[in-house]
């Protein structure tokens, strides 16, 4: 279940160059197009008539040409012209989105229009601003997205995941600061008198020890922004005061597309060395790191797929993660009115959110004396819920 009345990102400004954009979102397929007047349209990628994609089509005049029959939408999806005849059908429309453009993501709302709030998109303005350098990329992911999620808020992973490149089994003992908002989750560590990366003690002219930090913003569903940086210690970076220091902002866009792959779309911003080659060479090692995480999370997903079902357990070290998928089955509890659960198997989780509250009508039956009820056995997915099935809920 995905939180649908939401701004999901379904790619970089750029990606919209080469005509249609065919992309699956929230597993629902989706073509995106840019008008001459500069304006982003998106509709349901089929055409009404006999199903083809409209993405195997083309771009003309502002519309979007069906590739079988010639069947014209325009950006609302309405279809206005068949080439075989002069009347359109009253139903000939497919569904359309609103899509905006904002620090060069395209930004797509996924659930009712009527609700689209532009000014519930984050402001990521260090994508476009000359005064930061940023190195930027697209990941397309074998896993699911919420697992995904996990390992970009959970620290605890870089010395195992990355013990070449961020690896600092001492910075584990800094216990994560999550403070929860109505719809986001805060974290900050703080690291005081630490030993920054050379490149980051050169470019921030740090002697010695400095004061460093990670904090991160995550935005539900799916959207992530990172602050990290250094500076000379006692300068008070930590309480504001960035002119001694150097910045580094990471923001991620996950999508999901299924239930088991997503959409990565990322960038790392600095404020300094900016245009300065070696600087450039050194900071392009993020992606080494991001591609590890994607490596480690698509085995992941194989192994969770081996394993349906089986149990998983959390520790302390998980609080940020917890947290984090809280809020989201929170808020699309609240959207749907229904009670949510984030399994761990995906591909299981109707027969598990659904024993779940079979159990519960059950269990309340039992409590009222309704015995009638109480006794009714119900299958989902072919599952009888009885003693032995409820026992793994």
């Amino acid at each position: 279940m995905y939180l649908k009345n939401a701004w999901y990102v379904a790619g970089w400004e750029r990606d919209l160059d080469d005509g249609l954009l065919a992309r699956t979102i929230c597993e629902e397929p989706i073509v995106l197009f840019r008008c001459e007047n500069g304006k982003i349209g998106a509709l349901e990628d089929r055409c009404c008539h006999r199903s083809a994609p409209l993405s195997f089509g083309r771009l003309k005049n502002n519309e979007v040409e069906c590739g079988y029959h010639g069947l014209r939408f325009d950006k609302t999806g309405q279809c206005t012209a068949i080439p075989t005849q002069n009347l359109v059908p009253p139903g000939a429309k497919v569904r359309s989105y609103q899509v905006v453009i904002k620090n060069r993501w395209i930004w797509i709302w996924m659930g009712d229009v009527n609700k689209a709030d532009k000014k519930k998109i984050p402001n990521y303005f260090f994508l476009d601003s000359p005064e930061w350098a940023t190195i930027e990329d697209y990941f397309y992911i074998e896993c699911n997205y919420q697992a995904y999620i996990d390992i970009q808020l959970d620290q605890s992973h870089s010395p195992f995941v990355h013990p070449d490149t961020l690896g600092n089994p001492a910075k584990l003992k800094v216990k994560p600061k999550v403070t929860r908002e109505e719809r986001a989750l805060r974290c900050e560590r703080l690291f005081p008198d630490d030993i920054p990366p050379p490149l980051w003690a050169e470019a921030a002219k740090i002697e010695g020890k400095g004061d460093s930090w990670n904090r991160w913003i995550y935005n539900p569903p799916a959207t992530i922004m990172f602050d990290v940086g250094a500076a000379q210690s006692g300068t008070g970076a930590f309480e504001g005061n960035f002119d001694h220091s150097i910045r580094i902002h990471n923001a991620h866009a996950i999508t999901p597309e299924t239930a088991t792959t997503t959409h990565h779309f990322w960038s790392s911003a600095r404020d300094f060395g900016i245009g300065d080659p070696q600087t450039e060479k050194e900071v392009s090692i993020i992606r080494k790191v991001f591609r590890e995480d994607v490596a480690i999370c698509e085995a992941q997903q194989r192994t969770i797929s081996k394993f349906p079902g089986a149990t998983q357990i959390d520790v302390a070290m998980d609080h940020p993660t917890i947290q984090a998928r809280n809020l989201l089955e929170k808020l699309i509890k609240e959207e749907t009115g229904l009670p949510v659960y984030v399994a761990d198997d995906p591909l299981t989780c109707v027969a598990h959110g659904g024993g779940r509250d079979v159990l519960a009508l059950v269990i309340t039956s039992l409590g009222s004396g309704d015995t009638e009820v109480a006794s009714v056995r119900v299958t989902v997915l072919r599952l009888s819920f009885t003693q032995d099935v409820c026992s793994q809920l």
